[in-house]
């Protein structure tokens, strides 16, 4: 790290300064804002969007064409604070590397990667936090993640990228099933999604409480498009659905339950004796 400062020219270094410390005050002192507003000891600013366009803009005017190279070195201190775990620094700094380039998307993954998964897993293994605390603390980065994922397809509508990963956060940490289903069913329909995008909405849709029906229509259509949609699971998550609405016999799919048929004891291939009796 000591050589790449060195080889960023000082004016650089005085801006990066400048941009860290306003944006990184923010934060703190719009949280004292709001708790002073909520006591009605000061007057709501006007619209918030409006507020954060002024200073996306200044921060854009104040560093121009060196936006780039400041991120680059904020990403690189961000990895440090992953490095130590130090999930609040990385917070703030991936606050300002948004601002600076809020159309790149792998900054917002990232940051929704780091604070989703890799911060709430810590919170689930480090023990030398209390557990309450620990509980509180997952909660707090995997709204962060999700606050991440919110702004990123403002600046991005069409992002896969972003919504992929928000729902891996809803899948593996929040075991969120009608959220993880509501989001692979709006990276389903951008341009350029991954074909398992529709078959893990399918899929969770059919975990969600009362959208049984429509999980059912769905997978089945799928399953309807021909042998390369007839995943394991695919046909799993029809029987369960064939079984909880009560599908008639003759309409279900010929396929027998895979959970099942892996319980089943083997069927030995030993010659047998009359009486069923097998030769070793």
């Amino acid at each position: 790290m000591k050589t790449l400062l060195s080889k960023v020219p000082r004016v650089v270094l005085v801006l990066v300064v400048l941009a860290v410390t306003g944006l990184v005050r923010a934060p703190i002192e719009a949280g004292l804002r709001n708790r002073l507003v909520a006591a009605n000891l000061l007057l709501p600013p006007p619209g918030q969007t409006a507020m954060e366009q002024m200073s996306q803009s200044a921060l854009m005017g104040t560093l121009g064409g060196l936006r780039s190279l400041v991120a680059t070195y904020l990403v690189l201190e961000a990895f440090e604070h992953f490095s130590s775990k130090d999930w609040e620094q990385l917070a703030q700094s991936y606050n300002v590397i948004t601002s600076l380039e809020p159309r790149d998307e792998s900054h917002w993954v990232s940051a929704i990667w780091h604070l989703g998964i890799n911060a709430t897993a810590n919170m689930q293994i480090d023990e030398r936090i209390p557990s309450f605390e620990r509980e509180r603390r997952f909660r707090e980065y995997a709204a962060q993640a999700i606050n991440f994922a919110e702004r990123g397809l403002q600046q991005n509508p069409q992002s896969v990228d972003i919504r992929m990963q928000l729902a891996e956060v809803y899948r593996e940490k929040l075991k969120d099933n009608c959220e993880t289903a509501r989001v692979y069913g709006e990276a389903m329909i951008q341009p350029g999604a991954p074909g398992m995008a529709r078959r893990f909405h399918g899929y969770f849709l059919a975990r969600c409480p009362g959208h049984e029906q429509e999980a059912y229509d769905f997978l089945i259509g799928l399953y309807r498009e021909g042998l390369q949609q007839r995943k394991p699971t695919l046909i799993k998550e029809i029987k369960n659905l064939e079984e909880f609405l009560k599908i008639p016999v003759l309409r279900r799919i010929p396929e027998d339950d895979p959970d099942r048929r892996l319980g089943e004891p083997a069927k030995s291939t030993n010659p047998t004796l009359p009486g069923g009796v097998e030769i070793p």
